[in-house]
């Protein structure tokens, strides 16, 4: 009789932490373009579009399909707008629009504005130093 409550209660447990684990709709959705105009993502957009689609994202995990299955589906179902891709994101869709950067975009962004100020003082440097080596020229010209 222990060994049967055991193997339940265990059984119970497996089950239990495998639906925690289950696949979300974000999880999906984030990988997914929108399918309107709008500049962002499958997940941060609460238009109806979006919301349309991620309400089929909860049918099709209902239905028990992984996320790459639905990201399948999505594909054929809609061509390659679905699909988030890099053309998307220079065409102006923004990928994580509502959540902050991380280590890397940080890093991009201070070394972006550390080589313009370098670009701009040495530009600011040869300017003036030109001019003042022209202006030196000129009065020590005058002056002979």
């Amino acid at each position: 009789m222990t060994r049967s409550l055991t193997a339940f209660v265990l059984t119970a447990c497996l089950i239990a932490s495998s639906n925690a684990e289950a696949l979300t709709v974000a999880e999906v959705a984030k990988d997914l373009a929108c399918p309107c105009q709008c500049p962002l993502i499958l997940q941060d957009c609460n238009m109806s579009c979006g919301l349309t689609w991620k309400n089929e994202i909860g049918e099709l995990i209902n239905k028990g399909m992984t996320k790459q299955e639905i990201m399948d589906y999505f594909i054929s179902a809609y061509g390659d707008d679905a699909r988030l891709t890099t053309r998307q994101k220079i065409e102006g869709k923004i990928y994580q629009y509502t959540r902050s950067f991380d280590t890397m975009d940080w890093a991009m962004l201070w070394s972006g504005i550390a080589a313009w100020l370098i670009i701009l003082f040495a530009a600011i440097y040869i300017i003036v130093s030109r001019f003042s080596s022209q202006s030196g020229v000129v009065a020590d010209g005058k002056s002979n």
